[in-house]
């Protein structure tokens, strides 16, 4: 440690890795200006963890989850699923939300809340080198009092190039300012799509009971566990399951054949969504009490690892009232 100390910058912080678990070992560490000293055998994540306690600051703000919605194929509801998420998180846990829509040409967002607001991821991506968080406050479209939008453009008029730098940048950004992000990412692959999903802090994959459906599932789900070695795997939302006339795979053999269990199953309900799509609505708007609200309110605890608070009701007042008064006794 002498030695390291003559070529080192005062302000270098180091830790020590050894075998030995004494205690007088580490307090003559810790005066010798070691930062940590850990005993080994550790995993990555460990090593990961000492290093960003090293640079955490207590003071500062917290960052923000992404949970990122990807469908394993076109039609498969993942965009309606990530809106109500969305939705129900900011209403629900009274915490501020944005949900951001990166389907450039076909986005959904600004339809399924019948809000026609700025075209704000299309604007920030073509400010690639200005953006900062003033002007991301300024692209949001203000949705409720917890919830806000970055809308797409949803038309085919304009190209609108996405650079994978930019559109993480802008993410970080947003995270920056509100506990969570909801990225509805399309069915496109590309880089950034690719990195989206691989830098996300959740990942929902949302697929329909088809030969098609499965085998993209299976390969989105194969490559996420490849690439986020130290995440648990992505979750799986089977959606429209039940169509009349139509063959599927049953639940259980698509979940064998993927390797994941889905979080949730949704039926087949083509008056509840079709009612909220056409009305700019929630599907706890239309119907709260439905069997789809009941799935995704247990998808959003699951995903936020948060529980609804239960308001006192005016029946356990006069019981409240009474043990207040024995208390003053």
């Amino acid at each position: 440690l002498g030695a390291l100390a003559q070529v080192c910058e005062p302000e270098t912080k180091v830790i020590v890795i050894g075998h030995l678990n004494d205690i007088i070992l580490y307090r003559e560490l810790m005066n010798a200006g070691v930062s940590d000293y850990i005993v080994a055998p550790l995993n990555n994540l460990q090593f990961i963890e000492a290093i960003a306690n090293l640079y955490s600051d207590p003071e500062a703000n917290p960052v923000g989850r992404v949970i990122a919605f990807a469908g394993a194929k076109g039609g498969v509801g993942s965009s309606t699923i990530a809106h109500n998420i969305g939705w129900y998180i900011s209403k629900t846990f009274d915490v501020d939300t944005v949900i951001t829509d990166l389907d450039l040409a076909f986005g959904t967002a600004g339809l399924n809340f019948n809000n026609d607001g700025i075209q704000g991821i299309a604007e920030a991506l073509a400010a690639a080198e200005r953006i900062d968080q003033v002007l991301i406050d300024r692209l949001l479209t203000k949705c409720s009092e917890k919830l806000s939008l970055l809308l797409a453009p949803g038309s085919v008029e304009k190209e609108v190039s996405v650079e994978t730098d930019t559109l993480q940048n802008i993410l970080d950004l947003v995270r920056a300012s509100v506990p969570y992000v909801i990225a509805d990412v399309p069915n496109v692959w590309m880089p950034w799509s690719k990195q989206t999903l691989m830098q996300a802090d959740e990942v929902v994959i949302t697929a329909t009971p088809e030969l098609a459906s499965l085998r993209n599932t299976k390969n989105l789900i194969d490559f996420l566990k490849q690439a986020r070695k130290n995440d648990g795997p992505p979750k799986l939302v089977m959606n429209q399951v039940g169509m009349p006339k139509r063959p599927e795979v049953p639940v259980a053999k698509f979940a064998e054949a993927v390797g994941v269990k889905p979080s949730i199953v949704i039926k087949h309900d083509a008056q509840v969504f079709g009612t909220a799509n056409s009305n700019g609505q929630m599907i706890f708007e239309v119907a709260a009490k439905s069997e789809a609200a009941s799935n995704l309110v247990s998808l959003a605890q699951l995903l936020t690892g948060r529980q609804p608070s239960v308001k006192q009701s005016k029946l356990s007042l006069p019981f409240l009232s009474k043990l207040q008064d024995l208390r003053k006794k």
